[in-house]
């Protein structure tokens, strides 16, 4: 069995500790700490099946989380795996096999060190070239069996039966991703390319830099020297922006969260000078909005600056700054948790009453805040902390 090597990937891991491992498309696991790699075959009822050389392999990641499954064709149905993190047992790294074929079969593995749901076969893969040390699983009809790696020592032994599943696992990625903002679009790429991005981030907040130092405070993870990589972010995009013409597209997001940072740091004059040098560059023309996500921390800056304009000043924030896109035109959408300033929020969502948005809202924070409707209904504003209104209806452009 050979692997080609590892071109790409995506890391894993528990948040409370330090072992990380990258999940390869084909689902090799290759733990960062030097120990060996975890790959995997299946042996059907005509041959051996190595995802890393079958054109029917395909992956996906859960919802944009760091759990992925990896799927592999056999003559009556598909095997899956999965791949997740749990923090039981000091962290375990769960390798899960699914079988929805028709047929039994048995899947190999690469290493022996490993807890399992059923007592492990000694006897080696027979059929295909296996590392040493390499064991099989038989997996019946329409069941499913775990592994576990240990992240702190590894060993043979008995996975528990009730470490947490690879659903319970994605609601937990769900609810830390979610303390910055909650997005619900029609189009579930772009929610998940945020929810990547932020997962990451949560995964490696040591090497932050620029705006995700920024998304590592709305997401909870501060350190002492926080206030300082916050402010250290703001002063490099004031000097960018100094002399510039035209303000970069995402400044305007970059500073209201920042603000919003300090605030939540409990540094309120570091925000109120947020806002008095947004005053001073608040009136220049700004670069227009990509027209596709970006990638990066960018993605975050772009889908909100789509939901909301936050004001790093304080006192208004415009509802769909852009007008709504002709692609969510028709379809429920949501955000809550959005940056308004750096003393409230806001949540919002859109249902349709024919061909016009019925918009329901909340601030959460003090009184006061100005909310407008952009380019969605320029006529439209209120000072109430909730409520709901019909907004104009959207003028799709001529094909």
């Amino acid at each position: 069995m050979k692997n080609p090597p590892i071109t790409s990937g995506r890391t894993i891991g528990v948040r409370s500790s330090s072992w990380r491992a990258t999940v390869t498309p084909y689902g090799t696991v290759v733990p960062h700490d030097g120990s060996a790699q975890l790959a995997w075959a299946v042996a059907a009822d005509d041959r051996w099946y190595e995802p890393a050389m079958e054109p029917s392999t395909r992956q996906k990641w859960y919802a944009g989380y760091p759990v992925a499954e990896t799927r592999v064709h056999v003559p009556t149905g598909d095997i899956v795996q999965r791949v997740y993190c749990v923090a039981d047992l000091g962290g375990i790294t769960v390798v899960e096999f699914e079988n929805e074929s028709g047929m039994p079969v048995v899947v190999a593995v690469t290493r022996n060190d490993v807890l399992t749901t059923q007592p492990q076969n000694a006897q080696p893969p027979m059929g295909i070239d296996m590392p040493a040390g390499s064991i099989t699983l038989p997996v019946g009809h329409k069941s499913t069996t775990r592994i576990g790696i240990l992240h702190a020592h590894t060993e043979a032994g008995r996975l528990p039966d009730d470490i947490p599943n690879h659903q319970q696992v994605v609601r937990g990625w769900e609810a830390a991703c979610d303390v910055a903002s909650r997005i619900g679009l029609a189009d579930h790429t772009v929610v998940a390319r945020v929810s990547a991005v932020r997962s990451n981030l949560l995964l490696s907040p040591q090497g932050a830099s620029g705006a995700e130092v920024i998304e590592l405070v709305r997401l909870g993870e501060t350190n002492h020297d926080s206030i300082v990589q916050v402010v250290n972010v703001v002063q490099k995009r004031l000097k960018e922006e100094k002399r510039a013409k035209v303000l970069q597209w995402d400044t305007q997001h970059l500073l209201a969260t920042a603000a919003r940072a300090c605030v939540l740091l409990g540094e309120d004059d570091a925000a109120s000078d947020i806002g008095a040098a947004w005053l001073r560059i608040a009136d220049r023309p700004v670069a227009e909005l990509p027209l596709e996500i970006p990638e990066g921390i960018a993605a975050v800056a772009w889908i909100e600056s789509l939901l909301a304009g936050p004001s790093p000043s304080g006192g208004v924030c415009t509802v769909l700054p852009y007008g709504i896109p002709e692609t969510w035109l028709g379809s429920p959408f949501e955000a809550h948790g959005l940056v308004a300033d750096a003393h409230r929020t806001l949540g919002y969502a859109v249902r349709w009453h024919g061909a016009r948005p019925a918009l329901l809202w909340e601030v959460n924070g003090a009184p006061g805040l100005v909310l407008t409707g952009g380019a969605a209904d320029a006529d439209w504003n209120t000072t109430a902390a909730s409520g709901e209104t019909l907004l104009a209806a959207p003028v799709r452009s001529e094909a």
